[in-house]
């Protein structure tokens, strides 16, 4: 009989952001963000566990307070995934699921399709989500372009593909769900920061210059992650009417 694959879901949450103070625990209806996310992710069918992995005894305090495991890490990482890196360290399992903090309408079920390509394949090391998008000139969102076998080629905070010669209505936005190999995780966080990486301020972009296939697995009604106070505004009012909520809160 196989041997079953653990996975486990880890939310990396810091108290700092350039552009919202504190948004990971910025109020959507009545709970702070990290914990609807934290609570979605525990509803997916594919995560054994869900770990929420910060520096911040303030964001720890509250996490214990709703039921949630947390791992203290260091302050000096410069990525969610470099945080991932060390949190998972002492965890037994074989993928680590980064799913950011800031992703409170995150669905379950996109979980489940994001971890399915790693479960089918124990060659693929790492995933990401994929969303039809059609908002143009939004550099806090991160466009990709897919090979014919649905491997990430490149991903930019500019719009892509290009519009200059041919009309692009539709475009493909990353959500942030990524499953990784644990061992990759952990191999991935210790190489050196890369030229496009540090360009575009996507960490992804190091996996890519480095050789290794991102495989995309496109999901459908997709909500935005809050980088923006508009962005909260918009994710307060469709948290009103989400049909999850009820699950958790």
């Amino acid at each position: 009989m196989e041997e079953q694959v653990k996975v486990v879901g880890m939310l990396p949450a810091r108290l700092r952001s350039s552009r919202l103070p504190e948004k990971a625990l910025v109020d959507i209806d009545g709970l702070p963000m990290f914990v609807h996310t934290c609570k979605r992710a525990q509803l997916s069918n594919s995560l054994d566990d869900v770990y929420l992995a910060t520096d911040s005894e303030k964001i720890k305090e509250i996490a214990e307070a709703y039921n949630i495991k947390v791992i203290m890490t260091d302050s000096h990482h410069k990525t969610g995934s470099d945080r991932l890196a060390e949190a998972c360290q002492g965890v037994d399992c074989e993928i680590v699921v980064n799913i950011q903090a800031d992703e409170p309408l995150v669905r379950p079920e996109h979980i489940d399709s994001i971890v399915l390509p790693l479960l089918e394949d124990r060659n693929l090391q790492i995933a990401v989500g994929v969303t039809s998008y059609t908002k143009k000139g939004s550099d806090s969102d991160i466009k990709a372009v897919l090979d014919l076998d649905n491997n990430i080629m490149y991903c930019s905070r500019n719009d892509l593909p290009s519009d200059v010669r041919t009309t692009v209505d539709v475009m493909l936005k990353m959500c942030f769900i990524v499953p990784f190999r644990k061992e990759f995780l952990i191999q991935f966080a210790s190489w050196a920061s890369t030229p496009l990486e540090n360009i575009e301020y996507n960490e992804y972009l190091r996996v890519l210059e480095n050789g290794v296939n991102i495989r995309a697995v496109r999901i459908e009604d997709a909500k935005i992650s809050v980088d923006t106070p508009d962005d909260l505004e918009e994710v307060r009012r469709l948290m009103k009417s989400d049909d999850l909520k009820a699950e958790y809160s």
